[in-house]
């Protein structure tokens, strides 16, 4: 029996560590938030620093003060039209 769980607690640790983390920016011209077909979406990246990079960079392009973004964390799209990503952490900094 404390093989078996032994193997059990193993295998969740081992599952736990191999697990990565995805982030996706999203990118809101003059800042609208309701302004959906606007949004600009960047390619996933495996940390928060070059999400975050990459949303300087189009705003630094963009050069207009009231674009905002924000970048999430193993977001999920949404599973209609409208619907909202969900993110288990979001950055704006």
């Amino acid at each position: 029996m404390k093989h078996i769980l032994l193997i059990f607690l193993f295998g969740i640790i081992l599952g736990g560590c191999s697990f990565r983390e995805r982030w996706q920016g999203f990118y809101y011209p003059d800042g609208c938030l309701v302004c959906e077909d606007q949004y600009i979406y960047s390619p996933e990246f495996k940390d928060r620093v070059s999400c975050i990079s990459w949303a300087h960079n189009l705003k630094a392009k963009r050069q207009n003060p009231n674009d905002d973004f924000e970048c999430g964390k193993n977001c999920k799209a949404p599973d209609h039209v409208g619907g909202l990503y969900l993110c288990d952490e979001t950055v704006d900094y």
